[in-house]
């Protein structure tokens, strides 16, 4: 309450039911209530002006903050989507990049802004631990399930039903609960920066958070506002055909990156050794092991062929024939009816 007075003059103090309205005690007639009040009135006024911005910095400050709520509403606004359950929803963005890659047994490496192969016009790095297919694997699934719930909000499921969809036994030990934990702690702490052209920040972790009940085996994951644009352009991964790949994390990276493309261009083998994170001492080791894998994926009817060319520089070209899904279909008809020139 402010009070305003000197010793032996009238006092005067702001009404506390009516905030516009003055009390003056003491006056002797009206003409100095009238004088003491409006004293008060410029004393507070001046008080509170000393303490607030520039009108032109609030003015900014308050357009700024209206912004970013704006741009917050907006991103809740767009659920994440809901796809079949055969189906996963793979961002284009970030299965064409190496930020999952394809990781060599044994201890977790942490990394500081660690360059990872990107789209063309773009460059991605990680900060946290170094991802690999696995978790990838169980991305998907948290985010399969956040389908159709707002950016932000909880995702709630129970560890043996993500280990079931994981490929995992209903029994699994103690040592594979473990390890979920620890990859969706890692996922949690994994953030991601980005640089193109003249934008670039850090779109944060993949979990804004998450937490477990270990009495009830229940977890709960708060999804990250922030990436939710990555789903804008997404792939409809053949989950089933996933999983039929057990443990072999270059099959999975070649198989979600051959999903990601409708026609699968000449490439050659050293770059994508680099697109999908591929940790080799030998390209000729990498090459070995591709084979294998592209001779299963011919052997199950995913592609139609594939060869190993000739390419500049003595580095060879692999050029592969892939079976489109029904909507690469249609979108490779679309572009051929359209008129040349």
């Amino acid at each position: 309450m402010t009070r305003l007075a000197k010793k032996g003059e009238p006092t005067a103090e702001a009404d506390p039911n009516n905030p516009r309205a003055v009390i003056v005690t003491g006056a002797r007639d009206a003409a100095e209530a009238y004088r003491v009040a409006l004293r008060l009135r410029k004393a507070t006024q001046t008080s509170a002006d000393s303490s607030t911005e520039p009108p032109l910095v609030a003015t900014v400050n308050r357009r700024i903050s209206a912004i970013k709520a704006e741009r917050l509403k907006d991103l809740q606004l767009r659920l994440f989507p809901e796809l079949p359950d055969d189906r996963r929803a793979a961002p284009n963005a970030v299965v064409r990049s190496s930020v999952f890659g394809v990781v060599r047994r044994g201890k977790r490496a942490r990394v500081t802004e660690m360059q990872v192969a990107a789209p063309e016009g773009w460059e991605i790095a990680i900060t946290g631990w170094r991802l690999d297919q696995h978790d990838l694997d169980i991305w998907l699934e948290i985010m399969h399930a956040a389908g159709g719930s707002k950016p932000g909000e909880e995702v709630r499921f129970q560890l043996h039903t993500l280990m079931k969809r994981l490929g995992h036994t209903s029994r699994g030990g103690t040592h594979d609960y473990d390890s979920l934990k620890s990859r969706l702690r890692q996922l949690t702490q994994t953030t991601v920066s980005f640089a193109s052209g003249t934008l670039e920040g850090v779109a944060g972790a993949f979990f804004a958070a998450f937490a477990i009940d270990n009495a009830t085996g229940e977890a709960v994951c708060i999804t990250n506002p922030l990436l939710r644009p990555l789903f804008e352009d997404i792939t409809h991964l053949d989950i089933e055909q996933r999983r039929a790949l057990g443990g072999n994390q270059l099959a999975k990276a070649l198989h979600v990156l051959l999903a990601s493309h409708a026609v699968w261009l000449p490439t050659r083998v050293d770059t994508l050794m680099r697109r999908v994170g591929a940790e080799y001492a030998n390209l000729r080791f990498f090459k070995r092991d591709l084979k294998v894998v592209l001779e299963d994926f011919l052997a199950r009817g995913w592609i139609r062929d594939y060869e190993f060319q000739p390419g500049g520089r003595g580095v060879e070209l692999i050029s592969i024939v892939k079976v489109p899904s029904p909507s690469q279909r249609r979108a490779i008809e679309s572009r051929r009816e359209q008129p040349s020139g």
